[in-house]
């Protein structure tokens, strides 16, 4: 990485939020950046958070009110900060960098049909998804870095000149993923995604991983994710930052549509809920 670069993108961001960069700089020195995401793309990330922040007010009162931001992470206090609390909060995304969970909230948007994704920005791929959440998936991919997740790549498949399938599964750290929503009288349910998910009449084994996405070459919005609106992805397109680690081809004329939203299971669309996303399994201390 050039260094005079990494000086002038740490002089240039807010002072409260240069450590942020300066961790994001060390994650790409050390080679643990999200695969196919350079340093560069995970640095504007971070100084674009940075700069949409209100600057403190010190010694002048309290600041004045700000509408929350829903569009971009905005990290409170300093990732790299010893003294911060476990919980961050990310606009609207919650992260427990102890417990290695991420909260995002959303709304059932659709109980049945067939399903491409469990999740997906609102105003794309809400047609094919059970939940939709308002914030881009790059965010939601920041929010699982903090919690101390390491990402992988997401699976691909292609037709072979003989026609038969090669099918590349995603890489990636477990996740194990659940949904979270009040009932009629006020209780709280809590179940695994993959209970609002059937094949024909069955349950459906379903395991995620962090995939990361992928970064292309697209102007202003690289992050592939974020032109899609893919966020858990149950077929696979290659762009997912959440992926079944089962490669299902995303054509119908190669492989035929298979799953459903369970909607017995379901609450009513347009109702509020919670995705959280834990660790598979603790990390050593």
């Amino acid at each position: 990485m050039n260094r005079d670069l990494t000086a002038t993108s740490i002089r240039r961001t807010p002072w409260r939020f240069q450590g942020a960069v300066r961790a994001v700089h060390e994650r790409a020195r050390r080679g643990r950046c999200p695969a196919g995401l350079s340093a560069l793309a995970i640095l504007a990330l971070t100084v674009i958070v940075a700069c949409e922040a209100q600057p403190a007010v010190v010694g002048r009162g309290p600041p004045a009110p700000s509408a929350p931001s829903t569009e971009s992470p905005l990290a409170k206090p300093l990732p790299n900060d010893p003294t911060a609390p476990p919980t961050i909060q990310l606009g609207l995304i919650a992260v427990d960098r102890v417990a290695g969970s991420v909260r995002v909230p959303g709304v059932v948007a659709l109980r049945e049909g067939w399903l491409e994704q469990a999740v997906c920005r609102e105003g794309t791929r809400d047609h094919e998804s059970l939940v939709t959440v308002s914030m881009p998936p790059s965010s939601i991919h920041a929010a699982l870095l903090l919690a101390g997740f390491q990402p992988g790549r997401p699976g691909h498949w292609r037709v072979r000149d003989d026609g038969s399938l090669e099918l590349v599964a995603p890489t990636g750290e477990a996740v194990l993923i659940e949904v979270e929503w009040s009932d009629a009288t006020g209780c709280v349910q809590r179940v695994p995604l993959a209970d609002w998910i059937r094949a024909d009449a069955s349950a459906v084994p379903l395991s995620f991983v962090f995939a990361g996405s992928v970064t292309r070459d697209r102007g202003a919005m690289p992050y592939a994710a974020d032109r899609s609106g893919s966020v858990i992805g149950l077929v696979t397109f290659g762009d997912e930052p959440l992926a079944n680690v089962t490669v299902m081809p995303d054509r119908a004329d190669v492989a035929e549509p298979s799953l459903r939203a369970w909607t017995e299971r379901m609450p009513t669309v347009g109702t509020a809920v919670t995705v959280v996303m834990r660790r598979a399994m603790p990390h050593a201390p």
